[in-house]
């Protein structure tokens, strides 16, 4: 492939696509010694720091020496393969955009980071021994080894999490809005970029959301059977209650839950989940909400058809795109 300084600006700021992001994660392991690429990754960063806080700047000189853009003893960019999956551990983590707080960690650490391509899943245990399930089409980023007083990291996408129980050093996720903060618990959080819906199921323990705005940083600590949604459109925060042992999620195989969510995040989620192409052609449905649970292995099919006659609407299919209409 060839590649462009907006394609890096997209892919440094977490814009693409998993599977985009991946092919551009091998191509930078690859070429991080063409001249052409250092210096367009040099870019990126020169057109970045302007407008970045004194904080960010700093966050992104760390980033120029784990790249290779700086001359550093010892810093050298890794690649690791993940065995028998597509998905890559790399320590150039794609997360790294201004408004995530990297920079509060030491230099020492490496940053590692997996993407999850589409209809597939993943997991992944952490320096910690917390164990992460991610779905189709997530991002996280971790350190090797956690340092300070918190253990901090980076998520775009779907996760359950089963915290490993540590009392003195709490378990922080950032997803770029919202801050969860754990001392050991099992939980599914949904926090895709670009998502209406932010969505937290806790099962077991106790978990506190931190909800940061220019006016005030909000809090919600919830207890097990929990379910709390952010609607970034309106910032609206509520607080549903459902038994722990009958909510499914994407790691019971074939299972869909969708409480109050709006459509569009319904065809975003099956679209990582089947790997169609699915557009809600009509922007007067794109915000109708459902409540619908699927945990019979249902094809795409049967779910769409019975979200059709339940929304009143239709769908049509033009080569791999589905479309979905109003009546």
């Amino acid at each position: 492939m060839d590649i462009s300084e907006q394609i890096l600006q997209d892919y440094l700021s977490g814009k693409l696509p998993a599977e985009d992001s991946l092919e551009v994660q091998l191509f930078l392991s690859e070429h991080m010694e063409d001249p052409r690429i250092a210096s367009l990754m040099e870019a990126c960063f020169e057109d970045t720091a302007p407008a970045a806080s004194p904080r960010a700047v700093k966050a992104l000189l760390s980033t120029r020496g784990r790249l290779g853009l700086v001359r550093k003893p010892g810093r050298v960019a890794r690649l690791y393969a993940l065995a028998a999956a597509a998905a890559v551990l790399i320590a150039i983590p794609a997360a790294l955009h201004i408004g995530w707080r990297l920079h509060r960690e030491p230099e020492t650490v490496t940053w590692q980071e997996i993407c999850v391509p589409l209809t597939q899943k993943r997991s992944v245990t952490l320096p910690d021994g917390t164990i992460l399930t991610l779905n189709a089409g997530s991002r996280v980023t971790w350190p090797d080894h956690f340092t300070g007083n918190t253990r901090e990291i980076f998520l775009d996408g779907e996760v359950m999490a089963n915290v490993a129980k540590d009392s003195e050093h709490p378990f922080v996720i950032h997803t770029g809005e919202v801050d969860v903060k754990v001392l050991g618990t099992t939980f599914d959080l949904k926090a895709y970029r670009g998502a209406t819906l932010l969505e937290l199921m806790l099962r077991e323990g106790s978990v506190e959301m931190a909800f940061p705005s220019a006016e005030q940083t909000r809090q919600l600590r919830l207890t097990p059977g929990d379910l709390a949604q952010l609607d970034h459109s309106t910032g609206e925060i509520t607080l549903g209650k459902i038994p722990p042992e009958s909510y499914r999620t994407f790691a019971d195989e074939g299972a869909f839950s969708f409480f109050n969510v709006p459509l569009l995040d319904i065809a975003s989620e099956l679209e990582r989940g089947f790997g169609r192409r699915i557009v809600v052609a009509d922007d007067d449905i794109a915000s109708q909400r459902f409540l619908a649970f699927f945990t019979n292995g249902e094809s795409l099919e049967e779910i769409l058809r019975l979200l059709c006659r339940n929304g009143g609407l239709r769908t049509v299919l033009r080569g791999d795109t589905t479309y979905i209409y109003n009546k």
